[in-house]
């Protein structure tokens, strides 16, 4: 279970931190990158994360 709550922390670590990157660019650029790709980079820094934290547990 602890493994678990880790690893949604590290989920939502990854998701503030992304979006704390994007609301630091510029307004067109901003507008200009598509909100998959968004999603995208979230689902990947998150399965990262999640799978680092899983090995080190072990």
């Amino acid at each position: 279970m602890e493994r678990l709550v880790g690893a949604l922390g590290a989920c939502a670590l990854t998701f503030l931190l992304v979006l704390g990157f994007l609301a630091l660019l510029p307004a067109p650029v901003q507008e200009a990158v598509p909100d998959a790709v968004v999603g995208g980079v979230v689902l990947l820094l998150g399965l990262l994360a999640v799978r680092r934290f899983v090995r080190r547990s072990r």
